[in-house]
């Protein structure tokens, strides 16, 4: 544990960010996960949402936010 109360402050800060960013990340894995196992085109714009807002929040970065979107609709073309 740190001495300084300034570190003190930062491991709670990140604590907390670490907290809110796992529960963006598990949202859209989740609705990710649902296009995957079948493919919808409204779960895709879910998907499209979700994904935008993390990168908004600097959870992901913008190209795997491009990367997976891409993967996604892929997936639905495939379907059908």
């Amino acid at each position: 544990m740190a001495n300084i109360k300034a570190n003190i402050k930062t491991i709670r800060k990140s604590a907390k960010r670490n907290n809110q960013n796992k529960i963006v990340k598990t949202t859209f894995k989740n609705k990710l996960k649902a296009v995957r196992t079948a493919p919808d085109a409204k779960k895709l714009t879910e998907v499209y949402k979700e994904l935008d807002q993390a990168v908004a929040k600097k959870v992901i970065t913008k190209n795997k936010a491009n990367r997976l979107k891409s993967r996604a609709s892929k997936k639905l073309q495939k379907a059908k």
